[in-house]
């Protein structure tokens, strides 16, 4: 209650999507001019796919004036964290063309490490309350049209939520600061000497060429690219090699991750992968819902679309 000011606060909130329209100057109704786009399980095969098979899912929302997102929120409760972004990345299991599974698997070890904790009765608790996030998962993305982008880890979020449910008055991040610790988030540069910088780790950013720049991808290669024209995209950028074909018989580019959802855009915004190409067979429609969160995510990074 004292960080969401409680049900009267909540209600408040859904209200700002109740539209800023309503009549026109010869007496019609119009369209409203706000609204609020949300997809409660962005990634539905993500999130069946499981955990151990590298499902990725997200809750999106943004909140759409004109349309144009004034806000958009990411909550990706499976993602790793941007320090652990490694986890479960060499997984062996439902592996693509690469040999790689789709970007955070969750390998055994780790998953029988989670149920572990969960089942302990020495789990942290912060007051009464269980802290159900841990520390090498769950991120969210939150961007406001012309302030920026900001990634926080689920575990440091909820943390501050349950001091400030329990003791305001005393509530602090792990740094001691009474607000809870956002990073800013960039995209890749784009350079003019064709040089690109990773900002996976911000002390140590490194330069690759484009030929090396990493592709996010959907795992469903048969629905965002079933033409093969983004592999001949990626062809021409990463150069003849930079596409293999696997066991399976199925041609995937070396250099990429694949996950589903709107995730996508949360590492594209914090420079983990630097292209972000779908296309689907003709007739194909995208809806409001599976878009607006993610672009002004992207967007407020200073990525393109």
């Amino acid at each position: 209650d004292a960080v969401w000011g409680g049900k009267e606060g909540l209600l408040e909130a859904i209200d700002f999507g109740r539209g800023l329209g309503g009549i026109s100057n010869d007496g019609t109704k119009t369209k409203p001019r706000r609204v609020w786009a949300l997809d409660p399980i962005d990634g539905t095969k993500g999130f069946l796919r499981g955990r151990l098979s590298g499902g990725q899912y997200c809750v999106a929302l943004a909140l759409i004036e004109d349309g144009v997102p004034m806000l958009s929120v990411l909550g990706c409760p499976n993602l790793p964290t941007k320090h652990n972004h490694n986890s479960g990345h060499d997984n062996a299991s439902n592996s693509n063309a690469n040999g790689k599974a789709p970007y955070g698997a969750w390998t055994e070890e780790e998953a029988q490490e989670s149920e572990k904790a969960k089942m302990k009765s020495t789990s942290t608790t912060i007051g009464s309350k269980k802290q159900i996030f841990l520390g090498n998962r769950g991120c969210l993305f939150l961007a406001v049209r012309g302030c920026g982008c900001y990634e926080i880890p689920l575990h440091l979020l909820e943390r501050y939520i349950l001091d400030e449910d329990s003791t305001s008055d005393s509530a602090s991040d792990c740094h001691g600061n009474n607000n809870p610790p956002w990073t800013r988030l960039y995209v890749t540069p784009n350079n003019s000497d064709e040089t690109i910088t990773t900002n996976i780790n911000s002390d140590t950013n490194t330069k690759e060429s484009p030929s090396q720049a990493t592709f996010c991808l959907g795992v469903e290669r048969s629905f965002s690219d079933p033409k093969g024209t983004i592999l001949q995209i990626a062809k021409r950028i990463h150069g003849p090699d930079g596409v293999v074909t696997g066991e399976d018989g199925i041609p995937d580019i070396v250099n990429s991750l694949r996950m589903d959802g709107q995730v996508k855009y949360g590492l594209l915004a914090r420079g983990e992968a630097q292209y972000f190409l779908r296309l689907p067979k003709e007739g194909y429609v995208d809806w409001i819902w599976d878009v607006a969160a993610g672009y002004g995510v992207l967007m407020e990074a200073g990525g393109r679309m």
